[in-house]
């Protein structure tokens, strides 16, 4: 028996698939195939960067920036270990000399404050007692020396009358030269005890000389110590500005360690970072506008840094104008070099991604915001702008905005 069945649903589906797929790809490809036909773009203006050829002077300047520094800087070290007890000032504060801008702690300094006090004290003390034994010493001698001098009286006496009486013979010769040898023997005693008493005196001055020198170094020693602690105290050394200073409280420092550099905020440089390329046109003497606040300051090249660092140059500047009331160390600054004057060029503002001596693609623009795409040789390149050997005249507008995607698929450009 014969059994009919229903049309499937399924072969309906497949064929309405086909059909979809068929008309998805149709419109792809005359997607594409407008889209070869009309590359046309359409920019708002606000969203633009035009700008207008100008023929005239150029003043050739190379780009720099970098901070103000002193032109003359004191560095302060500590002259004795010790631990940080107050932090009086800060970078960035002024100071005037003698102003104190850190105090430290020494225990070790203390101690032998008080050891070198009590060493002074017994010097001072065995100068003394040296005067004192030198005193008794010569007066012993003194008072054997006035024992000669009398016993000396006493035989000068006895000689003169032994010496009528010897001649008389009441008294024997013997008695009377032994009178005389006992005189001639106590003059000589006398003699050496003026002599010993004279170099007593040469001696003791020595000693004394000595001890006081003693006396002296000690107090020495204890000045300079005095000084070490009185240097706890870190004074500034001039007046200025506390450029650096990275102490912290508790913390502890060697003797010779670094405490702060003070500038001077009346003579300033210019620390310039240039960049390598353009390094090469930087001399010594060359002028430069230093922008300080809404201040231009010029200043002088006085020194080039030959080694490259980062792919820039150091140079410095001396600045010579007053400083403005904002000029200080460590400021940011921009600054331009002046290389050179061109005195009649065309040039715009420089286009994003333009080369210099290259060649560029660039939308020129024309009435009722139509555009045309040029070909335009460029020449030097001086900070904002850029000079224009050929391919577009004075007077002339380009859109120096960054539009190379556009320019290298050649798409027409309309300014809405």
């Amino acid at each position: 028996m014969d059994i009919n069945l229903p049309p499937r649903r399924y072969a309906k589906t497949q064929k309405y698939r086909g059909i979809l797929v068929g008309l998805v790809c149709l419109t792809a490809s005359l997607v594409v195939f407008w889209g070869q036909f009309d590359s046309t773009v359409s920019i708002e203006r606000q969203s633009l960067i035009i700008d207008t050829a100008v023929r005239g002077p150029l003043t050739l300047q190379v780009e720099a920036f970098g901070v103000l520094k002193s032109a003359r800087q004191q560095t302060i070290t500590t002259p004795s270990a010790g631990i940080v007890m107050e932090i009086m000032r800060k970078a960035g504060q002024p100071v005037k000399k003698g102003d104190v801008i850190a105090v430290l702690s020494n225990d070790d300094l203390d101690l032998q404050l008080t050891q070198m006090q009590q060493q002074l004290e017994a010097v001072q003390i065995q100068y003394e007692l040296d005067k004192i034994r030198q005193h008794r010493e010569v007066l012993t001698e003194q008072v054997k020396l006035a024992s000669m001098r009398g016993k000396l009286s006493t035989l000068q006496i006895r000689y003169r009358a032994q010496e009528d009486l010897a001649k008389q013979g009441v008294v024997s010769q013997f008695s009377f030269l032994q009178t005389q040898a006992e005189q001639n023997n106590l003059r000589r005693q006398l003699d050496n005890a003026q002599e010993r008493i004279l170099q007593l005196h040469n001696m003791h001055h020595k000693e004394l000389a000595i001890t006081k020198n003693k006396v002296a170094l000690k107090a020495q020693e204890l000045m300079a110590l005095n000084h070490k602690i009185e240097a706890l105290e870190i004074r500034a050394p001039s007046d200025g500005l506390i450029e650096h200073m990275p102490l912290g409280l508790g913390e502890s420092v060697q003797r010779g360690s670094y405490i702060a550099s003070i500038g001077n905020q009346n003579e300033l440089t210019a620390a310039l970072q240039v960049a390598q390329s353009d390094a090469q046109k930087v001399q010594l003497g060359q002028a430069v506008e230093i922008k300080v606040g809404d201040q231009t300051v010029v200043a002088r090249i006085t020194r080039i840094n030959p080694v490259v660092t980062n792919h820039s140059v150091l140079v410095e500047a001396a600045l010579l104008n007053d400083l403005p009331v904002a000029a200080r160390p460590k400021l940011s600054v921009e600054a331009a070099i002046i290389i050179e004057t061109l005195q009649d060029v065309v040039y715009i503002r420089r286009p994003v991604s333009s080369l210099t001596h290259q060649t560029g693609r660039i939308y020129r623009v024309l009435e009722e915001g139509r555009t045309e795409l040029i070909d335009v040789v460029f020449g030097l390149q001086t900070g904002r702008y850029m000079v224009v050997e050929q391919g577009l005249n004075t007077g002339e507008s380009v859109i120096i905005s960054d539009l190379n995607h556009l320019a290298q698929q050649g798409s027409s450009l309309v300014i809405q």
